[in-house]
């Protein structure tokens, strides 16, 4: 979320934009915070940033050592693999009753995909990270069950930084995950449940294929 210039931002406001900064590798993994910088690039207190980054430090994305300061949390990928897995689970059991329906799958999906388009034409990792979860979000929804999706989203958003990461060491990465998104519809469409099963199995991806080249890579910013 971008500084709106308001005179104020409420204390929501300053808790998405760090978390996005967070998210989105603007903060790097290891990367120590102030609260006197923060504050006055957000033009406002302390106090809201003090409790922004209390929040984020129960919910894993900062870590807080007296004496010491305060920085943002190391990659956890065997977090990232536990978070997966549970997705994975409930994902494969809400496409199964969707293949089941007679929904306008490509026409609810389509929007994401021209997005998702765009932005692997202009190299933005950052939205076709955005509008992936929008995708899955949306086959949630389309299923009935958005809810889901909502209790599973506060924990699946620890996979962002990992997958930006994977965005950034290759390119194909891009491809191949659009790629899939289109199969993934393509079976729905067709309730082709062997090709679903096995896109959805790749899809998640609940080995980190690519977390051994990451952490070699990128040694400072995981656990």
């Amino acid at each position: 979320m971008a500084h709106t210039g308001r005179n104020s931002l409420s204390k929501q406001e300053v808790l998405d934009i760090i978390l996005d900064k967070i998210l989105f590798l603007e903060f790097k993994p290891g990367e120590s915070i102030l609260d006197t910088e923060l504050a006055k690039e957000l033009k406002v207190s302390r106090t809201p940033i003090r409790e922004a980054l209390l929040f984020l430090k129960h919910s894993k994305f900062i870590d807080i050592y007296p004496q010491s300061g305060t920085f943002v949390s190391l990659i956890d990928a065997e977090l990232i693999r536990e978070i997966i897995y549970i997705r994975h689970i409930l994902e494969c059991t809400i496409l199964s009753i969707l293949a089941k329906r007679k929904e306008d799958i490509k026409g609810r999906l389509e929007r994401y995909i021209i997005l998702q388009e765009l932005a692997v034409k202009e190299n933005n990792q950052k939205d076709y990270v955005k509008n992936d979860h929008l995708f899955h979000k949306e086959l949630f929804a389309m299923a009935g069950h958005e809810r889901s999706w909502e209790l599973i989203q506060n924990q699946y958003i620890h996979t962002t930084r990992f997958h930006m990461l994977d965005f950034y060491n290759s390119k194909t990465v891009f491809s191949t995950s659009l790629a899939e998104h289109k199969e993934i519809i393509r079976c729905l469409e067709n309730n082709d449940a062997g090709g679903l099963k096995k896109v959805i199995d790749t899809h998640h991806d609940l080995s980190l294929r690519t977390a051994e080249d990451l952490k070699a890579k990128y040694p400072d910013y995981f656990v």
